[in-house]
């Protein structure tokens, strides 16, 4: 009886189901294989970039994409009255901050944002360290990023005085006189600040979306074999 009612119940049901299922594993394999391919791209890049000789930022604005990797020399002075820092910024297991500083352009009435590296976070958050920020002409040189715009602010309170959760360029405009360059500067060069600068590569997090992308893909294959084993059964019960 059971045998009877297996071979009358429509099969059209699970060969949807299959087919969804491996279509949309399929499809989020390939999205994560995509990533990964992205990121070795954005790294090799990196490399090329990292290791040429810096170029002078022009004091016009720039075309942030274009500019994306080079490395740049720039000379001007930082305002330490509008330097912020950058919460929930870990190190070596580390809570600290990333500290941003605007930096005056000398060649144009410009602003360009500098991440000058990390300081660690007190154990009283109400207790902000201490930024050692050079006066004067100071030469920087770095790397070219334009700022993501890819996060997630659950609440209004992202800006606590100097402390931002994200790097806001319009909220960092509007708190400047003059015009911002569209990328931020990780600086590479040491002018006596004490701060730590180790830059995450481009790359990172490659061998998760490989890993992904496996697991998506094992996914498609184990339901492609579930639905033979399925209709080799039902082709024999007939």
């Amino acid at each position: 009886m059971d045998a009877m009612a297996e071979r009358k119940r429509p099969f059209w049901l699970p060969t949807v189901a299959a087919l969804v299922v491996v279509a949309l594993a399929t499809s989020a394999g390939i999205w994560q294989t995509n990533r990964a391919q992205f990121k070795r791209d954005l790294q090799a890049r990196y490399d090329a970039q990292v290791k040429s000789a810096p170029v002078a930022l022009p004091g016009s604005l720039v075309d942030a994409e274009a500019f994306r990797f080079r490395r740049i020399s720039v000379t001007g002075q930082f305002d330490p009255a509008h330097e912020i820092l950058l919460d929930n910024r870990v190190l070596n297991g580390k809570p600290g901050y990333h500290v941003v500083t605007p930096l005056k352009m000398d060649s144009a009435e410009r602003y360009v944002l500098v991440d000058r590296g990390w300081v660690a976070r007190g154990v009283d958050r109400t207790l902000l360290p201490e930024i050692r920020t050079p006066l004067g002409k100071i030469v920087i040189e770095g790397i070219a990023v334009p700022p993501s715009n890819k996060y997630l602010e659950l609440s209004t309170q992202t800006v606590e005085g100097k402390v931002w959760q994200n790097l806001n360029m319009k909220r960092m405009a509007d708190l400047l006189r003059y015009p911002v360059q569209p990328v931020v500067i990780t600086q590479l060069n040491d002018n006596g600040d004490g701060l730590m600068r180790r830059w995450n590569r481009p790359d990172v997090g490659i061998e998760k979306h490989v890993g992904y992308a496996f697991q998506w893909f094992a996914l498609a294959v184990a339901t492609i074999v579930i639905y033979g084993v399925m209709y080799a059964k039902r082709r024999k019960q007939k």
